[in-house]
């Protein structure tokens, strides 16, 4: 006789997955900042916001998303926008909600509120590391008037 998976086991699993997925201190910070904003990031807002490469937010975001906890919720040009999956069952979202509770550092916060403005001012189409960003971040002050560079196809 063949045993079907009862939800319990199933949300048990999928909980299993996310913890592995947030044995990385960079995924856990990736997954942070997605939660701490009400819509999406891109990758390069990422990057900027912890100070890591391309390369590594890109990874974290795939095992993330392997794990269901993050999945994409819009393209722009190369840009992929993130958000945080809030509804992945009872077990996996109270894991969430504890990674949501760690606080961020001062200095996050303060990258992620300024790259958030660039944001709302020019949408998220500077790129990662782009010079108007990094002053941003030096003087605590928004660049204006603001470069916009449009996104490759």
């Amino acid at each position: 006789m063949t045993r079907t998976p009862t939800e319990e086991t199933l949300d048990t699993e999928s909980a299993a997955t996310a913890f592995k997925a947030l044995s990385d201190p960079r995924r856990i910070g990736v997954l942070r900042l997605l939660l701490e904003v009400p819509d999406t990031l891109c990758g390069c807002e990422i990057s900027d916001v912890l100070g890591l490469a391309d390369y590594q937010v890109s990874r974290a975001l795939g095992s993330l998303k392997a794990a269901g906890l993050v999945r994409e919720k819009a393209r722009t040009g190369t840009w992929i926008h993130y958000e945080a999956a809030r509804d992945t069952g009872p077990a996996t979202d109270r894991l969430l909600d504890l990674v949501a509770a760690l606080p961020l550092s001062a200095a996050e916060a303060e990258r992620l509120s300024l790259r958030y403005g660039l944001r709302e001012q020019a949408g998220c189409v500077l790129g990662a590391q782009h010079p108007s960003v990094l002053a941003a971040f030096e003087t605590g002050g928004l660049p204006t008037p603001l470069p916009v560079l449009a996104p490759e196809s």
